[in-house]
């Protein structure tokens, strides 16, 4: 029998791993329980299942995109996602950005998108790192 020890609050059974990432491959008990992972290729599939797991920036970015949710939508007034087509004194075509007042609620949503496109983009350049 494996020897006993004292981890925290519990009697655990010394030599065996502790569990590696929660994401039943082979589906749950019927009580709920999440099947084990089997042999070689299911510790490799565990492996690839830690790497989807949420990183501490998308955490961040889904409690920013809260907090803008619970904001009143008065706010976002002038966050007008229709655009015009303008022209540089040098003849190069870009979308401005139309200054109109529209329902706060569009103005929320053109904000969050624009919130979670700049994210997106810092991830790319390797700004943020977790």
């Amino acid at each position: 029998m494996a020897d006993i020890a004292l981890r925290g609050n519990k009697l655990t059974r010394v030599g065996f791993k502790q569990g590696g990432a929660y994401g039943p491959l082979r589906g749950t008990t019927a009580g709920g329980v999440a099947k084990a992972f089997r042999g070689k290729a299911g510790f490799k599939e565990s492996q690839k299942l830690q790497k989807k797991l949420k990183k501490k920036s998308e955490y961040r970015l889904k409690n920013q995109l809260k907090k803008i949710q619970k904001m009143p939508d008065k706010k976002f007034k002038y966050n007008n996602p229709e655009t015009t087509k303008a022209r540089t004194r040098h003849g190069f075509v870009y979308d401005l950005q139309k200054t109109k007042p529209v329902k706060g609620s569009i103005g929320k949503k053109k904000y969050k998108q624009d919130w979670t496109k700049g994210h997106r983009a810092h991830q790319r350049m390797g700004l943020i790192k977790d």
